[in-house]
């Protein structure tokens, strides 16, 4: 059987990367930093996971893993050694840390047997982080000669999520996952996975997040702060009610143009990545889990101002996205710790500064400016 390490075991780790590993055949040893995570998934040694398809819906029971703290090395590296494939199914700002932890393991393998070779598989809706990510792995190893063989025998390649999963928590052992679009990996990798469905090696796959995070992501995170400001706790919900329907449309075709104009690509290429079937009694998503980290998701090259600087850049229109993003500075979801921190910089240090801060442009800047008007008047979006 074939060995896979599942670097991350929350809910894409369990419901996505989890349930189709186990229906592949292969071994599975999960990692995780959190002492609850771990207990979780040993309290009954499996874990249930409902799938929708386009055609049905059924419940797997995933087994016989193994589930490690990360950093318990003399029971993690035997697995570690073993296994040619990690999925890294993490927050951008993980990896770091998932870099340092895994560092020991392998230092070991360049000891133990240096001629294995590696495939890393980070799953972050984050693009252009790679570079940063690699750097950070062969800066945590201890050595230039292991620095040398990592460069060698060890890839780290990105991929595009397009797939949803949920839970009550990360700690849940009862998730909800679609199946409906496969997870799309950039090439080459050392590691064959051919065995595994939902597993698509493609190039051009930084081309790809941009556009894909643009038009999928863009209108997914402005349905979640809008619906959130109409009250609204479920993103299907919030997509019925005509007012956020109309946001999500002037966003999306906003950022198709922008798209177009950008990229090396036709509308049915585009097309083609951003359609996702519609899966069977589809899965309630929680606005909570769309929206969570808005401070990412305003990031000046994340999927909504991202768009903005496109927009600029070919004199395009961008008033749906301005009016999305402030509704993500209005987002004050008290359970969420980002959405709280904005809203303490609100009330700190102003609103023109506090929006200036999270989307990295001078206070004066126009879009700062009329970012701030639509926040001070949000009428204009209600």
């Amino acid at each position: 059987m074939k060995n896979v390490i599942i670097v991350g075991a929350g809910r894409l780790g369990k419901g996505f990367m989890g349930e189709t590993f186990y229906n592949a055949g292969w071994n599975i040893t999960f990692l995780d930093q959190d002492p609850q995570v771990i207990d979780e998934l040993n309290r009954n040694h499996s874990y249930n996971v409902t799938v929708h398809t386009t055609d049905r819906v059924f419940t797997n029971e995933v087994k016989n893993y193994q589930a490690l703290l990360i950093n318990e090395h003399a029971k993690v590296l035997d697995y570690f050694l073993q296994a040619d494939l990690l999925m890294l199914p993490l927050y951008p700002q993980d990896f770091l840390s998932a870099a340092r932890d895994l560092a020991f393991y392998f230092d070991q393998q360049f000891e133990v047997d240096p001629s294995a070779k590696k495939t890393l598989i980070c799953l972050t809706n984050k693009n252009h982080i790679i570079p940063k990510i690699t750097a950070a792995f062969r800066a945590s190893l201890k050595d230039e000669q292991v620095k040398k063989w990592f460069d060698q025998n060890v890839v780290i390649r990105d991929s595009i999520v397009r797939r949803s999963t949920d839970a009550t928590s990360n700690y849940s052992t009862d998730l909800v996952t679609t199946a409906v679009a496969s997870l799309i990996i950039q090439g080459p990798v050392f590691s064959d996975f051919s065995d595994v469905k939902w597993l698509d090696v493609r190039d051009n796959v930084e081309m790809l997040k941009d556009i894909k995070v643009f038009t999928i992501n863009g209108p997914h995170a402005t349905t979640a702060y809008y619906g959130y400001l109409l009250g609204y706790d479920d993103i299907a919900k919030a997509e019925t009610d005509p007012k956020v329907a109309q946001l999500i449309k002037e966003v999306h075709d906003e950022t198709i143009e922008a798209v177009l104009y950008e990229y090396p690509v036709t509308r049915d290429q585009i097309r083609e990545l951003e359609y996702l079937p519609a899966a069977k009694d589809e899965m309630s998503d929680s606005i909570y889990r769309v929206g969570f980290d808005p401070i990412r998701k305003v990031g000046k090259n994340d999927r909504l101002m991202g768009v903005i600087s496109l927009c600029e850049k070919y004199k395009l229109k961008y008033d749906g996205h301005v009016k999305a993003v402030a509704c993500a500075f209005a987002y004050d979801e008290p359970k969420d710790v980002k959405a709280q921190q904005i809203q303490q910089d609100l009330k700190n240090l102003g609103v023109v500064s506090t929006i200036a801060k999270y989307i990295e442009r001078p206070a004066e800047d126009p879009v700062v400016q009329q970012i701030a008007e639509y926040y001070h008047d949000l009428s204009k979006v209600n």
